[in-house]
């Protein structure tokens, strides 16, 4: 968990809450449609026709809020977007009571409670368990006095805490429902997390002698290629003339650049070079750029790695990617290390739409500060992360 990350499922899970957004298309749809249907059934009790179209308009605001905040590429959705949301909703209900005045005689009519709940319910897969459970509580005392308030124009005769209970029950089953789904949620990843942690440690103790081995294996191949050789040579010749030391001046020169070019490898070096080497057709020969002198790369955590290196594989797989025109440059700012991808990305329909768009939302929930800007064909991604 990366400090300052939130315990909701669009910052634990980013693909999972993707996957959920349809239903806040649905909240977004459904609601101003059943708000506005609502209304209209009930126009002969309306005493002020622009609070009723105000009512509809805040009603909308929250709806359209609620589809771009919940974007991939504006991802995590804040508190404060929350707030907006809620609010908005509230003063719709209040305008639309307001509206009806006198005329409201049954809170069953009334959108406004089912609109607040169905909002905050929308939101389980981008905020805590806690905030949305008191959001939905301070939602339903605020929707309880408003019933209060206009409790004397029911038409039944029954006491004001029945009409307040009809009124609160739906934000709070909504509320509290979502809050507990979110927390669900939440608690199994944690879980889950942590048992792939574990097994990530248990494996790369495994394999760090493996690997070991096979560091060890390249060295000995390169001396085998040029060195041994070359020594077999000298001892059958007996000679050392000018072309002798001209030439093992050059197999020193070859063997130094190479441990030198290993030494200064990071994992993102392997990344983009076993990409290419492992592609249709692909020698290796042909990778995207490494700009990364002072091994920043190596300063990432193991989340922002695992987003950075699962954006580029998914741009290795876009037919019109070609390697050779993409470039990865870090540079140290204070604290913090700057990063720009650049690449060749032919999408009509923009990168939040295409195959990618999933890597992005995870993108910018790893790193918050994330810029996309995708002028077919170039594509810049631009993002900054703390050394660690």
């Amino acid at each position: 968990m990366n400090p300052g990350e939130e315990r909701t499922l669009q910052q634990r899970d980013p693909l999972g809450a993707l996957v959920g957004r349809p239903t806040s298309y649905l909240a977004a749809i459904g609601v101003p449609l059943f708000a506005a249907f609502t209304t209209w059934n009930n126009r002969d009790d309306i005493e002020s026709v622009p609070l009723a179209l105000l009512s509809l308009v805040l009603i909308g605001v929250g709806a359209v809020v609620l589809v771009l905040q919940s974007g991939p590429l504006r991802a995590p959705l804040t508190a404060r977007t929350h707030a907006v949301i809620v609010i908005s909703a509230l003063a719709a209900m209040v305008a639309s009571s307001v509206a009806m005045g006198s005329h409201d005689a049954y809170v069953r009519d009334d959108w406004g409670a089912p609109a607040v709940g169905l909002y905050i319910l929308s939101l389980a897969p981008y905020r805590p368990a806690k905030e949305i459970a008191t959001s939905g509580v301070l939602s339903a005392i605020f929707v309880g006095f408003v019933v209060v308030v206009h409790a004397d124009g029911f038409a039944l005769p029954l006491p004001p805490i029945a009409f307040v209970i009809v009124a609160m029950t739906p934000v709070l089953a909504a509320s509290l429902g979502a809050a507990a789904f979110a927390d669900v949620l939440v608690r199994s990843l944690d879980r889950w997390q942590v048992r792939a942690r574990r097994a990530f440690t248990s494996l790369a103790d495994e394999r760090g002698e493996s690997i070991a081995r096979s560091v060890q294996q390249d060295r000995v191949t390169i001396l085998n290629q040029e060195v041994v050789p070359f020594f077999s040579e000298l001892l059958e010749g007996a000679t050392v003339t000018e072309e002798t030391r001209e030439r093992a001046r050059e197999i020193s020169n070859a063997i130094r650049a190479v441990i030198v070019a290993e030494a200064e490898r990071t994992w993102l070096d392997g990344v983009v070079e076993g990409l290419a080497r492992f592609a249709p057709g692909g020698t290796g020969a042909l990778h995207a750029t490494v700009r990364d002198r002072h091994r920043l790369a190596e300063h990432m955590s193991a989340d922002e790695r695992t987003a950075v290196r699962a954006l580029i594989v998914a741009l290795h797989g876009d037919r019109s990617f070609q390697p050779e025109e993409m470039t990865v440059s870090l540079a140290q700012d204070g604290a913090r290390c700057d990063v720009a991808i650049q690449a060749v990305l032919e999408a009509d329909d923009g990168a939040q739409r295409s195959d990618i768009a999933p890597f992005l939302a995870v993108m910018r929930v790893i790193f918050s500060d994330l810029q996309v800007e995708h002028d077919p064909p170039a594509l810049t991604l631009r993002f900054s992360y703390d050394q660690r």
